[in-house]
């Protein structure tokens, strides 16, 4: 009886895996790692929501540091970064809708270099954003995220010269800020690039869930520090259960309130 836990344990983890060797999960193209089967799942998931529910649904992915762990609080990032973008929303003169979105991220922990004694603790994050109509372009979009991800605790910050419209750090220009830009000369993708700033989820949603399935993956959790070794290196938003009747009474609330987004 006392192996019982430990068993169960294992053919949890079993169960959970999806193996490298497997291509394609759920008919979707992924990339050549093992993954953990639920957070992939969500993926999909929210993918697919923003693809069928909004009307101009874009995917955009950010990498950042995260330069202190303890300062650094992971169960409340999504509200976070929100939030943030809400601030500056009530500050602003702007009268135009605020876009709805989703977050997916994962805290994720690697060697730069086999010299470098220290791991690299980073975050990944997928933003799902509806442009309404192209009312934002990219650039407008990943000034304003990555402004917003400068200003959580415990993460990378960058200075944005307002001048020059461009994001520096000690010094250096940082010219597309936290924003990761598509590898065009990647060897798995899905169909031709549209824009190298972010998928198209109408008509590259096949490419974004393949590129989100890299969030999934396993390969990077073992350094992780145990503060985020707790069931909390991956998070995401939830779509409405509801999704057509939710997301027109999203887009209609006032200003400043919507999701606390911009």
């Amino acid at each position: 009886m006392a192996d019982l836990p430990g068993k169960a344990r294992c053919d949890s983890i079993r169960r959970n895996v999806v193996r490298k060797e497997r291509e394609f999960f759920k008919d979707f193209l992924t990339l050549r790692k093992d993954f953990d089967r639920r957070n992939l799942e969500q993926v999909i998931h929210i993918a697919s929501w923003c693809s069928n529910n909004m009307k101009k649904p874009r995917m955009m992915h950010f990498a950042l540091e995260i330069e202190d762990e303890l300062l650094f609080n992971s169960r409340r990032f999504t509200q976070s970064l929100k939030g943030y973008n809400k601030d500056r929303t009530l500050e602003g003169k702007s009268q135009r809708p605020i876009p709805p979105m989703h977050i997916v991220f994962s805290i994720e922990s690697k060697y730069l270099k086999p010299s470098n004694p220290v791991p690299y603790l980073h975050i990944h994050v997928l933003v799902f954003i509806d442009t309404l109509h192209r009312l934002y372009g990219p650039n407008e979009l990943n000034i304003c995220i990555t402004k917003a991800l400068s200003k959580i605790h415990g993460l990378e910050q960058l200075h944005f010269n307002e001048n020059e419209a461009i994001f520096y750090k000690d010094n250096r220009k940082r010219p597309f800020g936290f924003l990761k830009l598509r590898n065009d000369k990647t060897s798995i993708k899905v169909g031709k690039f549209l824009d190298l700033k972010w998928h198209d989820l109408k008509t590259e949603l096949d490419d974004a869930i393949c590129r989100a399935s890299y969030l999934c993956k396993l390969d990077q959790k073992d350094l992780l520090p145990d503060e985020f070794k707790r069931g909390n290196s991956f998070g995401h938003t939830r779509p409405p259960k509801n999704s057509n009747q939710d997301y027109e009474r999203l887009k209609n609330i006032p200003i400043g309130t919507q999701l606390g987004f911009f």
